[in-house]
């Protein structure tokens, strides 16, 4: 027996969305935000670009959709672990050392996002803006998965949290070029369990200090 044809449809609408928006990340890998228009979308997925409009309405939709896509940035539960309680009962730096521990490794594995963001480092469009609000309210969300109990102000906590963030962006990206930084097998994870142990103590004397 056939399936009925509102379920075929509403599988091939599905299909369509993912190929379009994986469309987008493979253009911005290869050629940076200069390579990316609806005609290039279109013919990247193969599709028509009518369905760009018909399904995302227009490019900026589009590519919110692929920031807010899994193959794009870490999902919430990346961060927090299958069993958040779990993370939930721990002090709140090592919730916070654990969770960007696994940030790290979550961009690591996902070779398109660090071109991505090699690319925002030398480019400035409204197409990079969209990104980083996407990102912006993912990493707002991500906050209500880290109640503050300590008595840090939350200047220091959120300083703290970007500035970390920061550095692995950067080491990330380098070690798209180098295995090596100073020492740091950045390319390895001994590398990385390195920079997770200073992660960990940047948050152990950060909120020990603002008690």
């Amino acid at each position: 027996m056939s399936a009925p044809v509102d379920s075929k449809v509403a599988r091939d609408k599905k299909a369509t969305k993912e190929r379009l928006v994986g469309a987008v990340g493979s253009l911005l890998a290869k050629g940076g935000f200069d390579a990316l228009d609806v005609n290039a979308v279109a013919e990247e997925a193969g599709v028509d670009k009518v369905l760009i409009y018909r399904y995302f309405g227009d490019m900026d939709e589009l590519l919110k959709a692929f920031g807010r896509s899994g193959d794009f940035w870490p999902s919430i539960a990346e961060v927090i672990g299958d069993d958040p309680s779990e993370l939930m009962q721990l002090p709140l730096a090592q919730r916070w050392s654990i969770g960007l521990s696994r940030y790290g490794d979550a961009l690591r594995r996902r070779p398109v996002t660090k071109e991505i963001l090699a690319w925002e480092q030398i480019e400035q469009n409204q197409l990079i803006q969209v990104l980083r609000e996407a990102r912006e309210e993912w990493f707002l969300e991500l906050l209500t998965h880290f109640p503050d109990d300590s008595d840090a102000t939350d200047t220091d906590l959120v300083a703290t949290v970007l500035v970390i963030v920061g550095a692995i962006h950067y080491f990330v990206v380098l070690g798209r070029l180098q295995d090596d930084f100073s020492g740091i097998a950045i390319g390895a994870d001994e590398g990385w369990q390195v920079i997770d142990t200073v992660i960990a103590t940047i948050f152990e004397r950060t909120l020990r200090s603002s008690g």
